[in-house]
């Protein structure tokens, strides 16, 4: 495959280049895929596409056992679920804006996650609707399931994800500038959907709610929305994947 022989040229060019300095030094964190897609020669975008020669590029810490995030995705029904599931749900959790409420929770499938001590959610997979639900138990225990993503929109949010090169880098701090190795790189191929549905099923995949607000200019009190996406942790991923080659 032309395009993996890129890849592997490129990585090796990047990673014999040693500690190099972050080209987005004011980036709250620190730049670190930004600065790996400059040297790739990666145009900044949010487009649907992949960055890089058919291939989707994620970067994180060696050290860091965080979730990487897959994509960021909408519920499909209702529209504005986002505004919908923050005034209903929310909370004000800043005291200088007691007007406006926030959502934050961490979802998973097969087990209830306790949002701010008065509501339980999970994700539910329906093959017979074709659905992902997202489910609630109120304070009454009143199960509601209103908001839901369809397969079809999550196979077009996850489509980019066929081809998939996460690299890990070192980090460290001198004089108060940012400098990042990218020593190690993981090449996935052949995304399932069939097993991204199991793994949402098995609780390995997890969809964040980051919905605040805006607290100044024209769009005072609108939804804004963090990051909510779908996440993983790195070790899982070869399990969305029929493939993986380690560089």
């Amino acid at each position: 495959m032309e395009n993996l022989e890129k890849i592997k040229l490129e990585f090796e060019r990047i990673k014999n280049l040693g500690f190099i300095k972050s080209t987005r030094q004011n980036n709250r964190d620190g730049g670190i895929g930004n600065t790996f897609e400059d040297y790739l020669g990666v145009e900044e975008n949010n487009l649907k596409d992949p960055d890089f020669e058919g291939f989707e590029v994620k970067t994180k810490r060696f050290m860091n056992s965080s979730y990487i995030t897959l994509f960021s995705k909408t519920p499909s029904f209702p529209r504005g679920a986002n505004n919908i599931l923050k005034e209903k749900y929310g909370e004000v959790r800043d005291p200088e804006f007691p007007d406006l409420k926030k959502l934050y929770a961490s979802i998973f499938g097969g087990k209830w996650s306790n949002v701010y001590g008065k509501y339980k959610m999970t994700l539910n997979v329906d093959y017979n609707i074709q659905k992902l639900e997202l489910q609630v138990l109120n304070q009454n225990n009143v199960l509601e399931n209103q908001v839901y993503w369809d397969f079809k929109d999550l196979r077009s949010g996850i489509s980019k994800l066929d081809k998939l090169f996460v690299v890990f880098a070192e980090s460290k701090e001198e004089n108060g500038i940012k400098y990042y190795h990218y020593n190690r790189g993981n090449v996935f191929l052949n995304l399932n959907f069939n097993s991204f549905l199991k793994e949402i099923e098995k609780g390995n995949i997890q969809f964040d709610i980051r919905i605040g607000v805006h607290k100044s200019g024209r769009n005072y009190g609108k939804p804004h929305d963090h990051g909510s996406g779908f996440r993983i942790k790195k070790e899982n991923l070869i399990k969305l994947y029929n493939s993986k080659l380690e560089l």
